[in-house]
């Protein structure tokens, strides 16, 4: 099997706290993963160790093999790791289509003479960065929505643009930190079949970050179950739900 993230030993402490502990971790080819874990479990200080706004203070992180430990934020994403967040981080004042230009800015790249005037390489650049937006808006069925403000998108379409913009940076690995949160059953029931259709389309690998259970039980093929900051369970949905340390632990029965 084709080995996209490889996580081994990862620590890291702030202050005299040990947030993450021993911490490992496989993710292969086109597999959707779960991450679950009660509040405050360091599921998304993991998230941030993967891509780079922490750094651990031990341990490895692989991707295709390559370490992106000690690297920046954007060598992380062009290497292959995008991201969503818990809270929705778009440009609420530019248009659906202009948030994915933002991602695929840094692979069109021009310089500050070019965008002062003007130049026919500026034009080609916007030409080139409009076309692939609009293609990937069409693939994510939010083409009709192309020139509305992102702030003025329903809220599961945020959610769902908030995904599209993390695809434009191509990535091997896709990070979901808590998409279905502040949703209704019907978005959730969306974002489902967007998440099945995303990793069938984009044959890409998934780890998804969700506190709703039946979410994570309908998409996941293997899940890690995370408890004070350190790996309590790696099992399939049905040896997690069936699983009396993680039943204690997280779902509180």
């Amino acid at each position: 099997m084709n080995n996209i993230l490889h996580v081994e030993n990862l620590g890291i402490n702030f202050g005299g706290l040990r947030a993450v502990d021993n911490f490992y971790m496989d993710i292969y080819g086109n597999e959707l993963v779960g991450l679950i874990g009660p509040n405050g479990a360091g599921k998304t200080t993991v998230f941030n160790m993967l891509t780079g706004i922490y750094a651990p203070s031990e341990g490895k992180i692989e991707l295709m093999g390559e370490s992106i430990i000690n690297k920046k934020i954007n060598d992380i994403a062009k290497m292959g790791i995008a991201r969503t967040f818990q809270n929705i981080r778009l440009f609420n004042n530019l248009s659906v289509v202009d948030n994915i230009k933002v991602a695929l800015n840094s692979s069109h790249l021009y310089s500050l003479k070019d965008s002062l005037f003007r130049t026919k390489k500026y034009y080609q650049a916007e030409e080139d960065m409009e076309n692939e937006a609009m293609e990937l808006l069409k693939i994510m069925h939010l083409d009709d929505l192309a020139y509305t403000l992102a702030a003025n998108l329903p809220y599961g379409k945020q959610r769902e643009l908030e995904i599209a913009r993390a695809l434009a940076l191509k990535p091997k690995l896709l990070l979901l930190d808590e998409p279905a949160a502040g949703m209704n059953p019907k978005e959730t029931l969306e974002l489902i079949n967007t998440i099945r259709y995303v990793q069938d389309y984009f044959k890409v690998s998934i780890l998804l970050i969700e506190h709703d259970m039946n979410l994570v039980m309908e998409l996941c093929k293997r899940i890690t179950v995370l408890n004070y900051g350190m790996v309590l369970k790696v099992g399939s949905p049905l040896e997690i739900q069936n699983d009396e340390e993680v039943i204690k632990a997280y779902l509180g029965n």
